[in-house]
């Protein structure tokens, strides 16, 4: 049952955050934000619980019952979702979301180190996989009735009650939860503030540092345009908030549909060469945005970033959880979240400031060449993997690109083939596979330059036959519903208004 509370949990919470996070800044601008604003509403808020972090880290390594901290933060940040019904001042609302963030912050470190000590090592991106897949499939949900009822009613005090039962009841499971026995520190309040900031903890963590900085800069350069992608859709692609919830719903589908691929692939290849390949198409979301004609556009890509960025953040925990200090896990995921997170919150509010000065275009294109970047110091991280991509065609080797081109092929032709087995028939591959005499996953010594080009072939196939030439209707049709459910569901509430 262990387990099975992260799942639930994970769903109830999922479900209920999806229902505001991608509609959180166009609320700030319905309530008259500036563009600063909205990065401050995102900037302040952060940085207050990545500090904070640091301290409920430290007094959760205190005590054996680190389900308290669970408890508390979810029930704190569900809370605090009622009196936010209420506001109509942007600068109030960031106040509260800025308190929410500080208390909700108990929860983090615990469900990490919690999370890592219950799963085996070599379960950890099995049991990730799931929990992201289900989050996924829950924000899909979330996202869909959320647009809907903002769509018909706009931002009403309804949402923001169910958001609060929702988070409530995410943190249910947790009360009958039996946890294991684990090793606790001094419990003195001195001891404590003495743990919190002593960042001397962590320098012989070589490799922890290296991934600290990769992620830290990685989160800046995503962070400095993130807010304002929801922003463009309404102000430069002349979108709306169905235009958002179908992106959001995009999102949702793709890193459903490949989490646990994902999973498989990390384990067979290795959690570095998966960053590698996941980084580029993620690095490119932001100048998808800044040169598409219509938002047509940003459906299909989003698809694609949303794949990657699955991929990425799976190889990116697994990573982190084979090189945590497990005699000091909870106050390291402090010192994680702080470092990485200070790059997610410095980037919206400079983001907000370059916008003002830039334009979103060009804020868009820096963020992109700043992710980019970021592939030279993943490079520099350090893992022995046993697999080797051989390709017999590549030969040239200029600036290591034949290298890269290897892996970048050997990891998406493997998600694809394991997504492939796994639900097939989702895509209409199930007879063509099974009939192939292509090698399974499994089997990695097996593949040559013929099969690697055989499974990109029907990679390329599912882009285009299941993408291209009916995404942009299956889209169209799919907004004229929502528009058609929107305009039935208003008349009824004049009708009930009218009696």
């Amino acid at each position: 049952m262990s387990i099975k509370s992260f799942y639930i949990s994970q769903f109830l919470r999922s479900l209920a955050e999806a229902m505001i996070s991608p509609f959180l800044s166009v609320y700030l601008l319905f309530l008259g934000a500036t563009k600063a604003l909205i990065g401050l509403a995102s900037t302040l808020p952060d940085t207050i619980s990545l500090f904070s972090q640091l301290f409920w880290g430290s007094l959760s390594e205190s005590t054996f019952k680190k389900k308290i901290f669970i408890i508390f933060g979810g029930i704190a940040w569900a809370l605090m979702w009622i009196p936010i019904a209420l506001v109509k001042d942007p600068l109030l609302l960031v106040s509260l979301l800025t308190l929410q963030a500080l208390l909700s912050s108990a929860s983090a470190p615990a469900w990490t180190a919690l999370l890592i000590r219950l799963t085996p090592s070599y379960k950890i991106t099995y049991v990730q996989g799931n929990l992201n897949a289900i989050a996924n499939f829950a924000a899909f949900i979330g996202t869909m009735v959320a647009g809907l009822i903002l769509n018909t009613f706009g931002f009403i005090p309804f949402i923001f009650y169910l958001i609060a039962f929702l988070g409530i009841m995410s943190r249910a499971p947790f009360f009958n939860f039996h946890e294991p026995i684990t090793p606790k520190s001094d419990g003195s309040l001195k001891s404590i503030l003495k743990r919190t900031f002593n960042f001397s903890r962590i320098k012989n963590e070589k490799e922890f540092i290296k991934l600290i900085i990769v992620i830290t800069f990685l989160n800046f350069s995503v962070s400095l345009a993130a807010p304002f992608l929801s922003v463009y859709v309404v102000t430069g692609l002349k979108g709306n908030l169905i235009d958002i919830t179908i992106l959001s719903l995009l999102s949702a589908i793709a890193t459903l549909m490949f989490s646990r691929p994902w999973g498989v692939v990390v384990e067979k290849i290795g959690r570095k060469l998966v960053m590698l390949a996941c980084i580029i198409p993620a690095a490119l979301i932001p100048f998808v945005y800044a040169i598409a004609p219509n938002i047509e556009w940003i459906y299909f890509y989003n698809f694609i970033g949303a794949m990657a960025w699955a991929g990425f953040n799976l190889a990116v925990f697994a990573y982190l959880a084979s090189i945590l200090p497990k005699e000091k896990l909870d106050s390291s995921i402090g010192f994680y979240n702080l470092f990485t997170g200070l790059g997610s919150s410095a980037g919206p509010f400079v983001g907000g400031i370059l916008s003002e000065f830039l334009g979103l275009k060009n804020l868009f294109f820096l963020s992109t060449f700043l992710r980019l970047l970021t592939i030279i110091l993943i490079e520099r991280l350090e893992e022995k993997s046993s697999y080797k991509p051989r390709f017999s065609g590549l030969t040239f080797e200029f600036l290591g690109l034949g290298y890269r081109i290897e892996n970048f092929v050997s990891a998406y032709s493997l998600v694809m083939i394991e997504t492939l087995r796994q639900s097939s028939f989702l895509l209409n591959f199930k007879n063509h596979f099974k009939t192939s005499n292509a090698p399974r996953i499994g089997n990695l010594s097996t593949y040559s330059l013929v099969t690697i080009k055989f499974h990109f072939q029907i990679f390329l196939k599912i882009l285009w036959h299941q993408g291209v030439k009916t995404l942009r209707q299956s889209l169209l049709n799919l907004k004229n519903h929502f528009k058609k459910i929107s305009v039935f569901l208003h008349k009824c509430s004049r009708a009930l208004r009218k009696k």
